[in-house]
């Protein structure tokens, strides 16, 4: 029987272009492992699907491997996609800007300069709205941002520099070496003080540029840099003498700036000299300390744990509950160890859960444990020899029940 017109027509499937996941999948298995033959490939699907519902997927896989092959049209290319598609992808706007310098087009600099202002708005608004994440102290947030700050700042100042922008670069550039001492900011400033004759200020900071990457190991041309302190000392006086008294008292300044900086991100370690458990000494919640050798001779318990470890949140009441199974007898020892860099939040943590828990911060006892996961709990025996040992939680045991034979146990070993 013959077939209507109609009939036909309802056939789309058949008269349609094969399915485009499929060709998708082809498209990525027939490029033999070859990252460029891959970037044609879905270049092509593309032309062929070009309202495929994997679209922005391919284009941001496209990007990344343009950057990896430092293809340098394709990375502005499809880096102006993935900004209209989210303007607030610091990554394709921070490549964007150094592509874009680095090609010099005609206008790159111009559109390069747009999209570094781009970049600085949606980085200070991140920056502004953005949590401080609980892993880690104020001081170490504070710095990360600083730093980030110092980056978009460099790379700003450095398109200014460019278009010949001397006292917008200058601007810039001073508030990114200002925020964190990097190298870049520090050469560029001094490119701009040679280019306005200011001879010290030019090598005060080559000076900084060339001891900050040393000390660093930030890359720049070290050579072309000890190149031009050499030739300004010898306009300023004539010969190098002095130069190397310069950089020497540059180093002192900048390591000791460093060493102040990075003393307020970490706590000084107060068991640098420990060899055993029980010669490490804890500071508790109101900042007075404990010494482990006071308490030997007893079984001590510990938990490490964290304030943003979800199933700390969960033993930590049964850690309680096994205390209170051993608040009269004396010769058990219970210690909840939080492992937090961050310890403005510890107190907090411990009030918003109504904890009540002899708690002391680690200082660097999880380190001599090689704790590598939380919680952990460790038993002491009365001789500070770990006795018993569990990484993580276990939501099948019984962990009031078990922990308390673990105490038995240790209570019952002979202490010759």
């Amino acid at each position: 029987m013959a077939q209507s017109t109609s009939d036909k027509d309802k056939q789309t499937p058949a008269a349609q272009p094969a399915d485009s996941d499929t060709e998708l999948r082809k498209a990525i298995e027939s490029s033999g492992g070859s990252e460029t033959q891959i970037i044609v490939n879905l270049e092509n699907y593309l032309q062929k699907f070009p309202k495929s519902e994997h679209r922005q997927e391919i284009e941001g896989e496209v990007y990344k491997l343009a950057v990896k092959l430092r293809d340098r049209n394709r990375v502005i290319s499809y880096a102006e996609k993935l900004v209209v598609a989210n303007e607030g992808n610091i990554d394709a706007l921070t490549n964007l800007v150094t592509s874009l310098r680095e090609r010099k087009g005609p206008d790159d600099l111009n559109v390069a300069i747009t999209y570094a202002n781009q970049l600085v708005r949606q980085f200070e608004g991140i920056i502004s709205s953005s949590i401080k994440p609980r892993r880690i102290s104020a001081a170490q947030w504070e710095e990360r941002k600083q730093q980030g700050i110092a980056s978009v700042y460099l790379l700003r100042g450095r398109v200014h520099a460019d278009l010949g922008n001397d006292e917008k670069a200058k601007a810039d550039l001073t508030k990114s070496f200002d925020s964190a001492r990097m190298a870049g900011a520090a050469l560029v400033l001094g490119e701009l003080a040679e280019k306005r004759k200011a001879t010290d200020e030019a090598i005060e900071f080559y000076s900084k540029g060339f001891v900050i990457a040393l000390v660093t190991n930030e890359e720049i041309d070290l050579k072309a840099t000890r190149q031009k302190l050499s030739q300004l000392q010898a306009t300023k006086t004539g010969s190098e003498a002095g130069l190397g008294d310069r950089l020497l008292k540059t180093y002192d300044a900048f390591v000791k700036e460093r060493d102040e900086r990075l003393a307020k991100m970490e706590q000084p370690n107060i068991n640098e000299n420990a060899s055993n458990a029980l010669g490490f000494k804890l500071t508790k919640l109101d900042g007075s300390k404990l010494d482990l050798a006071t308490l030997s001779g007893k079984i001590i318990v510990m938990n490490f744990w964290a304030t943003w470890c979800g199933p700390c949140l969960t033993e930590m009441p049964l850690f309680e509950k096994t205390m209170a199974k051993y608040k009269d007898d004396k010769s058990v020892v219970f210690l909840a160890v939080t492992t937090d860099e961050d310890r403005d939040s510890v107190a907090p943590f411990l009030k918003q859960h109504k904890f009540n828990l002899p708690v002391v911060y680690a200082d660097y006892l999880n380190d001599f444990f090689s704790i590598s996961s939380i919680p952990t709990t460790i038993i002491l025996d009365r001789k500070g020899e770990v006795a018993f040992r569990q990484a993580g939680y276990n939501p099948r045991t019984d962990f009031v029940a078990e922990l308390s034979e673990r105490i038995e146990e240790a209570k019952k070993k002979r202490t010759e």
